[in-house]
């Protein structure tokens, strides 16, 4: 799997639990089994861009482009990464 896609996956996890939803319970919000969303979270299915705008939205967030000569603003805004300041510290964020 792609470094990327794997470090996304990671990302949904970690907001998953923050927000203290099970994967059985991510999965029935979106149509996937626990299964499915466990396959995900541990990098061992590759994400079809349906299946991410999926679990983000079943999570509270939305799947979105960044121009690449923008990352470094937005990751100084702690948005795009988990950790202090982040918008998965928190979960009431979305």
């Amino acid at each position: 799997m792609h470094p990327t896609v794997q470090q996304i996956a990671f990302q949904l996890r970690d907001l998953r639990k923050v927000r203290a939803i099970s994967q059985r319970e991510l999965g029935e919000r979106i149509g996937l089994t626990q299964a499915q969303v466990s396959r995900f979270e541990g990098g061992r299915a590759d994400l079809r861009l349906s299946s991410l705008v999926e679990l983000g939205r079943g999570l509270g967030v939305e799947v979105m482009l960044v121009p690449r000569r923008r990352v470094p603003a937005v990751e100084a805004l702690g948005l795009g990464r988990s950790g202090p300041g982040s918008p998965t510290e928190s979960p009431d964020v979305g």
